[in-house]
């Protein structure tokens, strides 16, 4: 009996950290949805890619193309359509919506450009990379 009272006690113990671990990850999470990102970089380095961040149209088109990068399986790669993409021009500002697939892809908004309001995709890692986070004025007018 005494066993199964300190089983008892350990498993609420952790049942507790792991939920408190569970809110820390959501609040950074919510930390980052609604932010406005401007591109300062161009998204890709190589000469065969063209100018521009590319952003998808379909959620599945940025998953396959984050899980091929990521466990370089370039035989499962799906084929993008390239009428599905759309490259940000340099300076051009995003607004994150919300984390899709573990926070590895980012819902976004453009705020911006010919397709200003429109809601596409994109990969956390270029998030990270080719933007910078807007500063939010504190003016009072």
């Amino acid at each position: 009996m005494k066993h199964f009272q300190q089983f008892l006690i350990f498993c609420c113990f952790f049942i507790c950290i792991s939920d408190l671990n569970g809110k820390d990850n959501l609040d950074e999470d919510q930390s980052i949805n609604g932010t406005v990102w401007q591109l300062v970089r161009k998204g890709s380095s190589g000469l065969s890619h063209g100018n521009g961040q590319v952003v998808y149209f379909l959620i599945s088109d940025a998953h396959n193309t984050y899980r091929s990068r990521q466990f370089q399986m370039w035989d499962g790669f799906s084929v993008v359509d390239s009428r599905n993409l759309v490259r940000l021009k340099k300076n051009q500002k995003i607004q994150v919506i919300t984390s899709k697939f573990n926070k590895s892809i980012y819902e976004i908004k453009l705020l911006e450009g010919f397709y200003k309001g429109k809601t596409y995709y994109l990969i956390a890692e270029e998030l990270e990379k080719n933007f910078v986070q807007e500063k939010e004025d504190d003016k009072n007018v």
